[in-house]
């Protein structure tokens, strides 16, 4: 090699390594302060801290077992951040700084699937971008969740099998199906795409994929005695959800178009659009060309469309089965990684077009991108103005907290019990408590109750014993000592 080449091929290199810490810096930066700065949403993100800190404090004790990884969740996730916990501590943001983490390897992914498919540095780039700047994106990959973690898992699978690494893509995806179970699809899947491609199947990759539900079915019985207790805890989970909320037990027009709507709103128009064009076109050229197979060309949007209309028709399919009552935006994060790719090959054919009818498509998906972006923000900085709303209590809390001696709060809202930095002994909430006014404001006083937070939700005990009191009565029991612009308050009992 000459000296001119290696000084070209070190250029190279270094313009390469340029890229990818630019890139990484770009899409760490928002997630990292997302993790810092915005407090999880309400829900399962406790949940997953609670089973962190569980798992920590036994490991620490030295009193851990297997057994203790059995729960409502897959524990791959949980335990991982149990672990660097043992090191660190601080549950809550190793478990955000986690998903912020692996927030930052699926924009990275998408980026490299999208070189892989389109070769093209433009269109791979604005693919990035869509995802490193999605405002949902960036707020769920700041949160104690699995969703964002597993979708990395999922795209890298996708990665390493367009490669033809079949054992490395197994080998993530039975990571994931540790994590969740949406990744126990590809048991089947891999080997059939690996059959379609290449007409053999890796018996390595296939005993890889099929481990991870069978480790979960040992910690089940190591548990619980039963290798499926996990799916009879799932199955009367949903049973009792369904039976508190009827709308949710009905395939009403208006409940199944809200959750189809939140599917494309977190996918994106313009992806599953996009998506569906490139299935079809695919699918023409492999039948005018019937005899020649899939060209390699080929190999890799054919992989990431099996991967994206695999989850996309799991998602349903649980869904249309009760097996997962809604869809919620987070569900559909994977979803719209893997179809990211396909629209920045779809991007790049219709722009190279010279038809109108084909820049007017371009136009379409470029409008639709923006519109999801604009969309998602507004919703995002409305999440941002509800945390500011509950801040305003926690604080006030907090500061009631300097005179050294406990409170008790009555309070629902975990964003608020985690922000005020009260012991977890210090609050009561709805679960036990009387929505009849007396009896609750007796509760109260037997739980020497000092501080309620009132808030409108459903199945709220202070919201019904409030919406039954007279005024005179919420006066003679309740001082308000703090209030929002939202419906957020906060009462001294004075009793």
């Amino acid at each position: 090699m000459s000296y001119l080449a290696l000084i070209s091929q070190r250029a190279g290199n270094l313009s390469r390594y340029s890229t990818w810490i630019g890139l990484s810096l770009i899409a760490a930066t928002p997630r990292i302060l997302a993790a810092f700065w915005l407090p999880n949403e309400e829900g399962d993100p406790y949940a997953y801290v609670q089973a962190i800190d569980m798992m920590r404090a036994s490991i620490i004790g030295g009193s851990f077992t297997i057994s203790e990884l059995f729960g409502f969740w897959l524990p791959l996730y949980q335990f991982i951040c149990a672990i660097i916990t043992t090191v660190i501590g601080d549950p809550l943001y190793v478990s955000k700084l986690v998903s912020a983490v692996c927030g930052t390897g699926v924009c990275l992914l998408v980026f490299a699937l999208s070189e892989q498919i389109t070769a093209n540095r433009m269109a791979s780039l604005f693919a990035f971008a869509l995802i490193a700047l999605n405002p949902i994106h960036i707020m769920y990959s700041g949160f104690s969740m699995s969703d964002v973690p597993h979708a990395l898992l999922v795209a890298g699978s996708l990665y390493f099998a367009i490669r033809n690494r079949w054992i490395l893509a197994a080998g993530l995806v039975a990571v994931g199906g540790l994590m969740r179970p949406e990744s126990w699809l590809f048991i089947l899947l891999l080997p059939l795409l690996q059959f379609f491609l290449q007409r053999r199947v890796s018996v390595i990759a296939f005993l890889l994929t099929l481990s991870s539900p069978l480790i979960w079915m040992y910690i089940s019985w190591s548990a619980t005695g039963n290798p499926l207790e996990y799916f009879i805890v799932r199955r009367d989970y949903i049973m009792e959800l369904l039976s508190r909320d009827p709308s949710l037990a009905s395939f009403s027009a208006p409940h199944v178009m809200a959750n189809l709507q939140t599917m494309l709103y977190s996918t994106g128009h313009a992806v599953l659009i996009a998506c569906i064009v490139a299935s079809l076109i695919l699918a023409r050229r492999a039948l005018r060309q019937s005899d020649h197979g899939i060209s390699e060309s080929s190999t890799g949007l054919v992989l990431t469309l099996a991967y994206f209309f695999s989850s996309l028709g799991f998602l349903l399919f649980a869904y249309f089965t009760r097996n997962q009552p809604a869809i919620f935006a987070r569900y559909c994060l994977v979803l719209f990684a893997l179809g990211l790719p396909v629209l920045a090959l779809m991007l790049r054919e219709t722009w190279k077009s010279k038809t109108v009818w084909m820049r007017g498509a371009c136009g379409l998906f470029l409008v639709l991108c923006l519109w999801q972006w604009t969309v998602q923000l507004r919703d995002g900085a409305a999440f941002v103005n509800l945390v500011t709303q509950k801040r305003i209590v926690a604080d006030y809390l907090k500061g009631q907290s300097r005179d050294g001696r406990g409170h008790r709060v009555f309070c629902d809202d975990d964003t608020i019990r985690t922000l005020a930095g009260f012991p977890s002994d210090s609050f009561v909430g709805s679960t036990g408590s009387p929505g009849d006014p007396r009896l609750f404001v007796d509760y109260l006083k037997e739980n020497r109750v000092e501080f309620v937070v009132y808030e409108r939700r459903n199945g709220s005990a202070a919201e019904k014993a409030f919406r039954d009191m007279s005024d005179e009565e919420i006066t003679s029991h309740f001082q308000q000592v703090a209030a929002t612009r939202t419906d957020l308050r906060l009462y001294r009992t004075v009793f």
